[in-house]
């Protein structure tokens, strides 16, 4: 779960690109020193509605900032299923 987390705040990072902290936390809503905590993994298991608002700001699917950081993380063998 660690390098998965890692992997979202690496993918926020670059999404959030030239654009400071203290303006796309504002935008979504958080702490400055939230948005750098999750950028840097230093929150095990952020809040999903944070990951949203930051998606939201960002202009990235939520779902591909999912699958993207479970890629980059290595987490992949173990696909999201319904139970019947």
């Amino acid at each position: 779960m660690q390098a998965t987390t890692a992997a979202l705040g690496a993918l926020l990072r670059q999404a959030r690109g030239e654009r400071t902290v203290r303006e796309v936390a504002a935008r979504a809503g958080l702490a400055e020193e939230t948005l750098r905590k999750i950028e840097r993994g230093a929150v095990p298991t952020p809040n999903l509605f944070a990951v949203a608002a930051l998606a939201l700001v960002l202009d990235v699917e939520l779902s591909h900032m999912v699958q993207e950081s479970t890629l980059r993380a290595g987490d992949a063998a173990t696909p999201l299923t319904r139970p019947r």
